[in-house]
């Protein structure tokens, strides 16, 4: 028997994070009251919701993180690691009902926006043909090119500038707008630890702490990492001032979590407003008047294809449930079926023909092109690995010439790990052979481009986005005296590659080393047997660098 939601307890429950927390974990646990369950269910809270158990999930795997490093026995930790898989699954299943509330609510308005339904198959169908009479009806009306486009990026200040939201805004809000990223990211920090910022979600600002709050998420994480490799370097008896750090750390991060995922959400809920705006009134004016020339000038040039459109669509229309609503998810259907009949080569003009479409040779994308390399260079591929619980990462390295090298640093992403082992390579190379130039491949396309646009401007500072941390920073700045010497590629990862399988095992050996995972002396085998295992073309073994 189900049970109406109480208004009442919907809006306790929304004004009480604790009570909506343990809400949750009680339905979750199968121990809530039917009352209870009832107003979890509402529309209201399923974005709160989604929030408490983000913060609750960082919890779980914190008193996980604790237990590993403490003396708690093995039958006692069986029951937190299911206890924190549990609450993965319900924060997944939370997190699917805001994206499936959210997929109702897109259509709403939206049809209005696009316009008719064989307009919308036109554009799907043939979307170059029909941007192209798009263009001619804007360039006609004195219009630039974007001037219906709604921006990925920074659509607040999109709508603000085109009246469509308030423009007004208050000081501490521009104070949060006007800041670098590094003073914005210490607000965020603030927000976590110290006193929460009610402006943070104003519509100006709310986009900017989307964006930022990952990396305020990492330095969460390098919180957690510090305190991991405190309490590891202590003996298991004597780690409880250690522990007693890294559940802060987890508290702080689980805080820094939940703040994400408000962001994210009200970010989305920001979008969902300023598409409505599109909707109506003026804007929605233009775009309607705009897109009804674009069809005129696209059915003058392709007269037979738009009567096809027509046909199409009012034969659908004719048998369709959701005619009445503007049929507002079947235009892609129907734009498959017109695709299909008249692909979009016979729409070219002979000036716009492609030309002979060469393949690429399987060789090269297997392997990265080194034909044009000095014959005395060193060529070594670099990999990574970061775990999931903190910022520690481990990298490794290995040479055609032997060596190898392997370790641990910080990383806030998987770009800043491969960075991290790109820089220790180089470097290492660098110090063991004086007189050769240097080409280090990897895997990762962010860390190739992170490091070339570094070496090519001999600036480590071009390279903020990607590198956040300390350590990073400084490998970086300590490879720019060698930026003549130093030359990075991208290596396609994960295809057989000897020396890139032997970099990517190697760190993540070291990965589970830095965590705790393993011992010393387990870390030591199997790096030794992943290097015996590695055939190099000299006879010489691997060396460590």
């Amino acid at each position: 028997m189900s049970f109406p939601a109480r208004p009442e307890l919907v809006s306790r429950l929304a004004e009480d994070f604790i009570a909506l927390q343990d809400a949750a974990l009680a339905r979750m646990n199968g121990t809530a009251a039917s009352e209870t369950e009832a107003a979890l269910d509402d529309p209201a809270l399923a974005g709160p919701v989604a929030i408490a158990l983000a913060h609750a999930e960082v919890l779980a795997r914190g008193a996980v993180r604790r237990a590993e490093l403490s003396v708690m026995p093995a039958q006692r930790l069986r029951p937190l690691r299911e206890y924190a898989r549990r609450v993965r699954r319900a924060r997944s299943q939370a997190e699917a009902v805001c994206k499936e509330q959210r997929a109702r609510r897109v259509p709403q308005g939206h049809t209005a926006v696009t316009g008719p339904l064989d307009l919308r198959v036109a554009r799907a169908a043939h979307p170059q043909a029909y941007l192209r009479a798009l263009e001619e009806e804007l360039a006609h009306r004195g219009l630039p090119a974007d001037a219906l486009s709604v921006p990925n990026y920074d659509r607040a200040r999109w709508a603000r500038e085109r009246q469509l939201m308030q423009a007004e805004i208050p000081p501490p809000v521009r104070e949060l707008l006007d800041c670098g990223d590094d003073a914005f990211v210490q607000a965020l920090l603030h927000d976590a630890r110290e006193v929460e910022n009610p402006h943070l979600g104003h519509d100006a600002v709310v986009e900017r702490w989307s964006r930022q709050a990952r990396t305020a998420l990492a330095w969460g994480r390098y919180a957690i990492a510090q305190a991991e490799r405190a309490a590891l370097g202590r003996p298991l008896t004597a780690r409880s001032v250690q522990l007693d750090v890294l559940e802060d750390a987890y508290q702080d991060t689980a805080i820094l979590t939940a703040r994400a995922v408000e962001a994210r959400h009200r970010t989305a809920d920001l979008h969902d407003r300023i598409r409505e705006f599109t909707a109506r009134g003026a804007f929605a004016g233009l775009l309607a008047q705009c897109h009804a020339g674009a069809i005129a000038r696209f059915a003058a040039v392709h007269p037979h294809l738009w009567d096809r459109t027509r046909l199409l669509a009012a034969e659908h229309k004719a048998a369709c449930p959701e005619w009445t609503a503007g049929c507002p998810r079947c235009h892609l259907a129907l734009a498959e079926t017109l695709a299909a009949e008249v692909p979009a080569s016979a729409l070219l003009n002979m000036d716009d023909a492609p030309g002979e479409i060469v393949e690429p040779d399987a060789a090269s994308d297997r392997y990265a092109i080194l034909d044009d390399l000095l014959p005395h260079a060193v060529v070594a591929v670099a990999d990574a690995a970061i775990g999931d619980e903190s910022a520690q990462c481990g990298y490794g390295w290995v040479a055609e010439n032997g060596m190898t090298g392997h370790g641990a640093s910080m990383a806030h992403s998987s770009g800043e790990a491969e960075v991290i082992g790109i820089c220790n390579a180089a470097l290492g190379l660098l110090h063991h052979s004086p007189d050769s130039p240097i080409v280090i491949l990897c895997d990762s396309s962010e860390a190739v481009t992170t490091v070339n646009r570094a070496l090519e401007t001999a600036d480590p500072a071009v390279a903020h986005r990607t590198v956040v941390f300390p350590e990073g920073k400084q490998l970086l700045a300590n490879l720019m005296p060698h930026c003549d010497r130093v030359e990075v590629r991208w290596l396609k990862g994960h295809i057989g590659h000897d020396l890139n399988e032997t970099a990517d095992a190697l760190a993540a050996v070291a990965l589970r080393h830095a965590t705790g995972r393993i011992p010393a002396a387990v870390a030591r085998k199997e790096q030794t047997q992943i290097l015996r295992t590695l055939r190099f073309a000299q006879s010489e073994p691997p060396t460590a660098a």
